[in-house]
This record gives structure tokens, sequence and C-alpha cells, in this order.
């Protein structure tokens, strides 16, 4: 592998923020980051695109800066995707198994995931994830790789997701006006699992619930497979906007307001504190209780909160959470929200960082790097696959080579 093929980018495109990183791929499969791009997001709104030329210059400004601190150029990224348009499901297949001797082969495994996806789906949906989650052979379940097995039957217990195609073009659109092409696009929260969540928490099972700015998404792993996503319409720019209607203050000064002395932990608030908030236009600035700001949040806390308990019953696997909620994304900073999210789940909770990351300052190690470190992980899977199958497209899902290498392990 040449060093420039060694290089690949991953790009959290979100509704308040791009992320842009570029990394070299290492030998034993992990990444060293040589070079990271920033943007306050423009043109999105709950993680869809609603301005293609404002999108696009906010990707490219993300770009330009990564390219100079990595010094070099890229042309291709792994996307991130996020939004309330994306939808889920499991799914089941079988096969028979031929041969006289009906051993299993990689052909068997691709036929009986081909038939686990062969579901009806609406025109205007496409599938953007298939992710195995077991195998069973003769009724036997909990195989991770059939291949080689002996059996008469190969069935195979699959999570779909799917998106609205024209809203996925958009967001691939705006890539393109970044003059950079998309190998592949990646639910966001599948990418913040990949960089936060360890092996033993995705084989005990964990919920990740990734606070973004226009939304919360959700994937529950369980034997270390995807068993469950979601995508809720709230986000931290909803805690933002609430402050700003009901202070009456500037959009950037909420936010401020919420970062400096926001807390959904209200009990710890003396009665008698309170908080500048800057007028709209000439409007006067004015002092507003402290408690006032953070029962505001709390609302709120307590609003996205239930919605999450409520994906979690969906999921039924919220009982089996042996490793409980690791929580991630920049909504994720708010004070106390751990906390509560404790108290209203009733299961542990614990601040998710991106872990074992070659090249990262200790300024990354940060929630709000977790989706676009996982994305260029997935990037470095994505080019290690297409070296070793050449014939093979960008589309080939990373998950199930991921199941294989594990088995071979």
């Amino acid at each position: 592998m040449s060093k420039k093929d060694r290089i690949v980018c991953g790009l959290d495109v979100g509704t308040t923020k791009v992320c842009m990183m570029i990394a070299r791929a290492e030998a034993d499969g992990g990444i060293d980051v040589i070079g990271t791009g920033y943007a306050a997001s423009a043109g999105l709104k709950g993680g869809m695109v609603v301005d293609l030329e404002q999108a696009g210059a906010s990707i490219r400004k993300a770009a330009d800066e990564a390219e100079a601190a990595a010094g070099v150029g890229v042309d291709w990224a792994v996307v991130g995707a996020a939004g309330n348009h994306f939808e889920s499901f499991n799914s089941h297949g079988a096969v028979s198994i031929e041969g006289g001797n009906q051993e299993v082969t990689r052909s068997d495994m691709d036929k009986v995931i081909q038939a686990a996806k062969s579901v009806t789906v609406a025109p205007e949906r496409e599938i953007i994830h298939v992710l195995p989650q077991e195998f069973l052979l003769d009724n036997h379940g909990g195989i991770l790789n059939p291949v080689g097995l002996t059996g008469s039957r190969l069935d195979v217990h699959i999570h779909v997701v799917t998106c609205e195609s024209a809203l996925n073009q958009n967001l691939i659109r705006a890539v393109n006006r970044a003059e950079m092409r998309v190998k592949k696009v990646y639910l966001q929260q599948l990418a913040s699992a990949e960089a936060i969540l360890t092996r033993d928490e995705k084989d005990l099972g964990t919920a990740v619930i990734d606070i973004g700015g226009g939304t919360t998404d959700i994937v529950v792993f369980l034997r270390n497979s995807v068993h469950f996503t979601s995508v809720l319409p709230v986000g931290g720019a909803h805690f933002t906007r609430d402050i700003a209607v009901m202070t009456q203050t500037p959009m950037d000064d909420a936010e401020r307001i919420k970062k400096d002395f926001g807390t959904v932990q209200t009990e710890t608030i003396a009665g008698e504190e309170t908080v500048d908030a800057p007028g709209i236009g000439t409007q006067a600035s004015r002092q507003v209780p402290r408690r006032y700001l953070c029962d505001i949040l709390r609302a709120r806390g307590m609003e996205l909160l239930e919605l999450v308990k409520e994906q979690l019953w969906k999921a039924k696997e919220s009982e089996r959470l042996a490793a409980g909620v690791v929580l991630t994304g920049g909504g994720s900073m708010l004070d106390g929200i751990s906390e509560l999210m404790e108290d209203v789940l009733n299961i542990p909770v614990r601040q998710g960082v991106p872990l074992g990351v070659r090249g990262l300052s200790e300024g990354m190690l940060h929630p709000v790097y977790a989706t676009a470190i996982g994305l260029t992980k997935f990037a470095a899977e994505e080019s290690n696959a297409s070296r070793k199958n050449p014939n093979k497209s960008g589309n080939t899902n990373s998950f199930i080579n991921k199941i294989l290498s594990l088995v071979g392990n």
C-alpha cells in the first residue's frame, strides 16, 4: 500500500457543525489522524440539506482546514448521515445448502443475506445498511461465521437501515459541491459507536445515545451486532432555541448561556443566581434567574429522555443492556444530562469519548469528534477491503468483513 493509498477521510456533516478528519490507515487496522477541519454548518436542518450551496461551502471550509493541517489533498470521503427520514427493521432469510457434502460457502452466506434483504421497500426509499446479527445452521443459532460448517439449511437475522433516496442524494450532492466524492454513506450512530465502544460493551449489550445538534441518534448492540437503530428529531439546538425563545435573546447568546451556565440538575442552583441575557436587536439586556433558565433546559431534557426511553422499550433490549448506556455527541456535554439519564432509564450511563486512535490531541478526546473518528475508521476498512478485493465495489458491507475478521482472530 503506497503512502497515498493509505490516506483515508471521514466527514461528519451535522446540523450545527461539519468535521472532516484525514488519517493514515495503519497496517494493524488502526488509524493515525494527521489532519482535522472544523466549520459551522450552514444549509442543514435536522441532519438534512436545505440549501445546497451553503452546505457545500461549509463542507469545503472544513476540508480546506483538514487538508492544510494534514499537508495532503483528498478527493473522497466516507460520510455520516442523520435525520428522521432514516428507518430500520430486522429481517430474516433462509436458504438450502446445496452440494454433496453440504458445506457452507461464502456464496451461501451471500445468498442468505440477499434473501433476508429481499423485502418490499417503498420506491422513494433505498437500503444503505444490511447488518448481519447471527446465522443459524439447521436451527442452531449464535453462529457468526458459518463458512466451512456443514448443514442442510442456513438462516440469518439481519438489521436493515433505509433512507429517503432524494434526501440521501442531496447530501451526496452537497459533498460533490465541495469537490469531493462520496465513498459510502454511514448512519452516524454506527460511526459514533465504532469510535467509543469497547468489544465487551458490544457483546454484553449497550445502547449508544448520540445527542447531536438537530437529532438524537440511537443504536443498540448485543452479541457484537446491531439490533436496533433509531433517530429522534430533537438535539442540542432545540435546548438552545428554548432558551432563546423563552428569554428573548439571540441564538448565539443562548448557546453561550447554555454552555456557561446551563444544567439540568436544578437542585444545585442557588436561588439568587442570575444570568445576563442580551436583548434581540435594540432591546436592552436583562438579568434572568439562572434557575428559570435551567428549568427550561431540564424540561427539554426530560422530554428527550422520555423519547429515548420509549425507543429502548421498542427495542426490547433495555432489560439486557448489561453494559448500560454510552452517551456521546456535542449535546451530551450539557451539565447533569448523564445523571438525569441514569435516573430516567434506571441503568448505568457513561460519557463516551474516542478510544484507541493515534494522532488525536487531548482536545479531540471529546464526544463532539466521535462520529468523525468512527467514519474515518470505517474509511480505513473500506480502503483495505477495496485493496484486497479490487473487483468489489465500495459498497461492500464492512460489517460482514469485520464479523469474519473477528472469527478469524
